[in-house]
């Protein structure tokens, strides 16, 4: 129940209009006192309030002006009688919603209060958007420093203009959905639908009825006719998650579907036009898939207009502590917690972790940290036990040479070395050439060789 309140010289005034206005379902309060009056709104919230121009110890335009600085957002309607127009115009200028003339017609008043009423929910229905922004564009939001994440940025900006088929390949926990979210919001399809399918998560009869709709009476439970993804996502984006999940007889149907650009709905025989961008995403390899029989060569060749390929968080470790102080900073914001810092020996350990859950992992880690912590600084014990044992043992770290030659394993290893001491040097040459005991040039000479990040150096 929206909240008003009446302020006005005229006790009779306010007896009779209170009642008139509580009669319609408002919540109504009176003061026909000033300090009173600005006593109550300093104590309590009113969605709207009621005010003359003309009050015997302040002009009620100056009263609104008291109002307005207190507080801006505040609805104000004021009432003004025939000879003080240039009152309420004057009101108009300084933020008053409206004004209506005395003596009010009811029909009128209420009219306003309820045009005044759909304004206050409009207001919070773009607060709750604005909310809902600020959370989307966390999630569209590509952290990182390493040469993979600048040559991917790179690709993002010059792809999303264009109307051309993406498959973003890589490994689950990539930011593979990060990417189709940057390259629809960025195009000029971004006032269109983004409308987004998991390949993988329904089973072939459903999978087809989401994505060409269905008509009334199709199948049992079809009780309504109901559109599908395609021409949902008209004018927009399509989104196909886990493409490489797609059943086998499915996919010739979409292959269809982006040759000819029109759909029939499951049970129909209209044809309708379809029109969007198709971005495909999967964490498969297709090519052995094709080889498999278990995805279309030639659907293939359809949907891999452009590749984007993300690289798992274990190849960039460079990415690792920017994206933890992001998420950090995120969830710390989110729960009204102090941010927090890491320590170096966090910073170390975080750094020679596996993440083989990618980015998904280190963000459910961040959200994990925030929860326990109290704006102090994160040191190595506060990190998960699994986290510290795995960072730390010798056996995990020699796996990766296992398969390799000696001479492929002493540069693998040279580099994952140098570029470890790199980064705890944030990037500084000298201090890390002094620190493993060589030349500065013979580092120099070194990092060229064995094409270290140069996002690690300074």
């Amino acid at each position: 129940m929206y909240r008003i309140l009446m302020i006005d010289d005229d006790k009779s005034f306010l007896k009779i209009y209170s009642k008139i206005i509580a009669g319609n379902g408002y919540h109504v309060q009176t003061e026909s006192d000033i300090s009173d009056a600005m006593e109550l709104l300093a104590k309590e919230h009113f969605d709207i309030v009621i005010l003359d121009v003309v009050m015997p110890e302040i002009n009620g335009v100056a009263l609104l002006k008291k109002i307005k600085e207190k507080n801006p957002e505040q609805l104000v309607m004021m009432l003004t009688g025939e000879g003080s127009i240039a009152g309420a115009v004057e009101s108009m200028e300084n933020g008053a919603y409206t004004y209506m003339i005395k003596p009010v017609e009811i029909d009128q008043l209420i009219l306003n209060i309820r045009k005044a009423e759909e304004f206050l929910k409009l207001n919070d229905e773009n607060v709750k958007l604005r909310t809902q922004l600020k959370d989307m564009t966390r999630n569209m939001t590509v952290v990182g420093c390493s040469k993979a994440m600048d040559i991917l940025k790179e690709q993002i900006k010059q792809i999303a203009p264009t109307n051309t088929s993406v498959l973003i390949t890589g490994e689950s926990g990539t930011g593979k959905e990060i990417i189709a979210n940057l390259l629809h919001y960025n195009s000029e399809r971004r006032d269109g639908p983004l409308i987004k399918v998991n390949c993988s998560a329904l089973a072939e009869t459903i999978l087809e009825s989401e994505l060409f709709g269905h008509e009334k009476g199709a199948f049992t439970g079809a009780i309504a006719t109901k559109k599908g993804r395609f021409e949902m996502a008209t004018g927009g984006t399509l989104f196909l998650d886990e493409i490489g999940d797609m059943p086998y007889p499915l996919q010739s149907k979409l292959l269809r579907v982006l040759q000819e650009k029109e759909i029939e709905r499951v049970g129909g025989s209209k044809t309708i036009k379809v029109d969007f961008r198709l971005i495909c995403a999967t964490n498969k390899d297709l090519k052995e898939e094709i080889e498999k029989n278990n995805f279309r060569e030639d659907l293939y060749f359809r949907i891999n207009v452009v590749p984007l390929v993300t690289t798992p968080l274990r190849e960039r470790k460079a990415d690792i502590i920017p994206l933890m102080e992001y998420y950090l900073d995120c969830y710390a914001d989110e729960m009204s917690k102090g941010r927090v810092t890491l320590s170096d020996s966090a910073k170390s350990v975080l750094t020679n972790y596996s993440w083989r859950g990618n980015v998904r992992e280190l963000k459910n880690m961040a959200e994990r940290l925030i929860v326990f912590s109290n704006g102090q600084e994160i040191k190595e014990y506060m990190l998960p036990e699994e986290v510290r044992q795995t960072a730390n043992q010798p056996d995990s770290q020699m796996k990766a040479f296992e398969s390799m030659d000696l001479r492929t394993a002493r540069n693998q290893f040279e580099k994952w070395y140098i570029t470890e001491i790199l980064t705890r040097n944030n990037g500084n040459i000298t201090a890390t050439a002094a620190q493993i005991g060589v030349a500065r040039k013979n580092l120099q000479a070194k990092i060229k060789l064995l094409d270290i990040d140069k996002s690690a150096e300074k």
